[in-house]
This record gives structure tokens, sequence and C-alpha cells, in this order.
């Protein structure tokens, strides 16, 4: 009985995936097509965390795309579930999720965050830091937040929360997440590393595959802070002093 259970529910999930709505996607650059599978794996990750895909695609130019979950598939206007996507001609740049409903939150960005890792990343793990940026919010839903971004693309994604009460006079409250993704050619954006170290769901690469000539690189933060380094000035007569640094 539990067998047939499962079977039915398994049938019931592949029927809702394959039902999603079709995405009118310009595949005119290696950004987009990027885009396009990230976001099929994530539709995947939402129906399995019992959401709704996301359906409508509001714009979608090589530079910039902005799409949504909406009660009816296609929508022209979001519908309190927005992600705004910034692209370069190769490789994705920023991503930033707005969400109205502070309930849904943890189960979307969830969903985004596991999108990127594969199955490196469990449920648990993608869902742990959205629960809790959720739960703060709600425990002071008059109080904002924001974690500043440095959107210095590095080679793994950064992530940053923030909760704005009463988000545009509209009387509604918003939940924000912002990824920053790797440059090209450390990350496809599919779960995949392109020529970098995979990824062990601890928060931080393991101590002894990190180069010892970057100790320190490696975050254990839960993604919310990006380390910077600064380079010293050269000096006047080094060959890279004819170069201008300002």
């Amino acid at each position: 009985m539990v067998r047939r259970i499962a079977a039915a529910m398994i049938t019931l999930m592949l029927i809702t995936v394959t039902a999603m709505a079709e995405l009118n996607w310009p595949d005119t650059t290696p950004a987009l097509q990027i885009l396009k599978n990230y976001t099929e794996n994530v539709n995947k990750l939402l129906v399995e965390n019992g959401e709704s895909p996301i359906n409508s695609l509001f714009a979608c130019y090589p530079k910039e795309t902005v799409m949504g979950i909406t009660a009816e598939d296609n929508a022209e206007i979001p519908e309190g579930v927005e992600i705004t996507v910034e692209l370069y001609y190769d490789s994705l740049n920023t991503l930033q999720l707005r969400v109205n409903d502070i309930e849904r939150f943890p189960r979307i960005a969830a969903a985004l965050i596991r999108g990127l890792y594969g199955e490196n990343m469990t449920q648990e793990e993608a869902s742990r830091i959205p629960e809790e940026r959720a739960r703060k919010a709600q425990e002071a839903p008059g109080d904002s937040f924001e974690e500043p971004a440095d959107e210095m693309n590095g080679n793994m994604p950064q992530i940053y929360y923030a909760y704005e009460p009463n988000s545009y006079f509209t009387g509604q409250s918003c939940m924000q997440m912002t990824i920053i993704f790797p440059i090209a050619g450390e990350w496809d954006g599919t779960g995949m590393i392109l020529g970098g170290d995979a990824y062990h769901g601890t928060g931080m690469l393991e101590e002894e595959e990190a180069d010892p000539d970057y100790e320190g690189y490696y975050s254990n933060d839960d993604y919310n802070h990006f380390e910077v380094f600064s380079t010293a000035t050269p000096e006047p007569d080094s060959a890279a002093a004819e170069y201008d640094f300002r």
C-alpha cells in the first residue's frame, strides 16, 4: 500500500513538472541558455517543495530577465513573487528574489539555492538560512534589515538577505534574497562547477582542499558575507606602475 501511494505521488509530480508552462526563452546568448537550464532545475525543486513553478516571463533581454510565479501561466505583471536576473553575455551576474508572502519565501529561496549546488546540497541545508531570515522578519515585522552585498563576482555563489516592511508603501512586506553568481568559467548555473573544487555541503571547502596561498578565502558564514582583499598600489619603479589603478 505504501509503495502504491509513493508511486502515485511520483507519477503526480512528473505530470505536474511536465505540465509546467513553457516559457518563451529567446536563446540569443550563452547566458540566457544557462538561465533557462537553471530555471528548469529550480522549477523541479519548487514542485518537490510543494510550491508552484516559475511560470511567467515578464521581460527577457540579453542583459536582464524578469520572471515570477503567478496564478495563471504567462501573466503580464508580477503577483508577489518576482525574480530579476542581471546577465553578462556568457554568464549570470546577479539574481534578486522578492516575495511578499514570508511563509513562502523559504521554500522558493531554498529551490534557487539548491539549484546551484545540485545533489551536493540537501533540502535541509538549502532551507536553513532562508528559514532563519524569515523567522527574524516574523519576530519583528516592523523592523527592516539588509545585509550589505559586495557585487563582485567570485568563484562561488554569494547570498545575501533583506526584509522591507510596507514595501514601496503598498502595505505589504517583502523578503528579499540576492545571489551574486560566480565569474564565467567557474560555475555553469546548473549545479556543476567548471574548473573548480566540489562543494561539500558544509558552507566551505574541506580544509585539506584549500590552497595554502589563499588561506582564509573560503567562507563558513552561510554565504551572507564576502571577503574582500585589497591589492597594494604598485611601487613607482615597478612594471605595473605604468597602469592607472584608480
